[in-house]
């Protein structure tokens, strides 16, 4: 990789290690309540559990990475609110996303970066009974994260 700040890794370590550990402590956080304006944004049902596991996602990775802990101005403005993080989620690509794709917001969060993001992603939906399993809810997971990673007035 040529971009400042990406290592290259293979993917099996990622997602026996790294991915593997973020589920666990994301699956222990679940039930922890989520400040109100946050639990009201968040769809019914599926989605909501998906989007749910992305907050605790993000909460995990600041807790883990010094980098996630980074403020990012640009970032922060773009998380202007409730309708700007679902925009941004809609954007996401359902595939893994590669680093170079504009509308990954995912590479844009300082962190572990977008790859371990989809995987994660991947887990949690892979957590949903086979009958709510859906590609799109990736786009939930990834609302979810952009609550948790928007300034808390942001968010009211």
């Amino acid at each position: 990789m040529e971009e400042p700040g990406l290592i290259s890794v293979r993917t099996e370590v990622v997602l026996d290690v790294l991915v593997g550990s973020i589920a666990q402590a994301v699956a222990a956080r679940m039930p922890e309540p989520l400040p109100p304006p946050v639990e009201a944004a968040l769809p019914a049902g599926p989605a909501g559990r998906v989007a749910r596991a992305g907050w605790h996602a993000r909460r995990e990775e600041e807790a883990r990475f010094e980098r996630a802990r980074e403020k990012d101005v640009l970032l922060e403005a773009m998380l202007g609110g409730i309708a700007a993080c679902s925009a941004l989620a809609a954007r996401e690509p359902l595939e893994r996303p590669q680093p170079e794709d504009r509308r990954a917001i995912t590479w844009r969060v300082p962190g572990p970066g977008g790859h371990v993001r989809h995987y994660l992603a991947e887990r949690a939906i892979g957590e949903l009974p086979v009958s709510e399993r859906a590609p799109a809810l990736k786009r939930d997971w990834v609302f979810g994260f952009l609550l948790a990673c928007a300034p808390p007035e942001a968010v009211r």
